[in-house]
């Protein structure tokens, strides 16, 4: 349904159940799991995470990606378009992990990079929305650095699996948006190659 998504640095390739293992190893930090709602301990809740996954993408639902180095082919983390409606020419960016050895590098503007050109310039969608965990700063400072325009707030969104409640914060890029968060983005990656 989806092509593999190439970037300077990085390659968004279709999730497979070969990348089980590599998932695990690049994603089994308790850190990165603090604000999503599953959290892996073990190789076995990658591959319920990844099984789950590719069962929502055969049924239309979601299409999940892997984030590779492109200089070392190694996983570094993972991404997934949502919510996908064809009719409503939008879909959501989310379930976005990475590996914290990426943490405050550029590969994350890249991956957002890469998929909004392809949402807006290939898929010709009219809006791409974000949301993050309302405790998750880091995310939402990551959201709004690249662009994403703060929504609102959806209170008792969901139920952690510690049995409290998450309010999420929705983000939004839409089609009037795409020429300025593009130059804004590529503007960064300029910053990070010339640093």
């Amino acid at each position: 349904m989806f092509d593999e998504l190439v970037g300077e640095k990085v390659r968004i390739v279709p999730m497979e159940r070969c990348h089980i293992q590599g998932l695990y190893e690049n994603g089994n930090e308790k850190m990165i799991w603090s604000h999503l709602p599953k959290t892996i301990h073990t190789e076995n809740d990658m591959k319920s995470f990844v099984e789950e996954a590719l069962r929502n993408k055969n049924s239309g639902k979601e299409f999940p990606f892997v984030v590779l180095l492109r200089d070392n082919n190694s996983i570094v983390g993972s991404t997934r378009f949502l919510d996908i409606s064809h009719l409503n020419k939008s879909l959501e960016i989310g379930w976005t992990w990475y590996s914290p050895s990426v943490w405050g590098t550029h590969i994350n503007i890249e991956c957002k990079y890469v998929l909004l050109k392809y949402c807006f310039e290939t898929l010709k969608l009219i809006r791409v929305q974000l949301k993050t965990d309302e405790r998750n700063v880091r995310s939402q400072k990551a959201i709004e650095k690249i662009g994403g325009v703060k929504e609102g707030i959806l209170r008792n969104h969901m139920i952690r699996e510690d049995g409290t409640f998450r309010n999420s914060v929705y983000y939004s890029v839409i089609q009037n948006d795409w020429e300025l968060v593009k130059n804004r983005l590529e503007s960064l990656l300029g910053d990070y190659q010339n640093s």
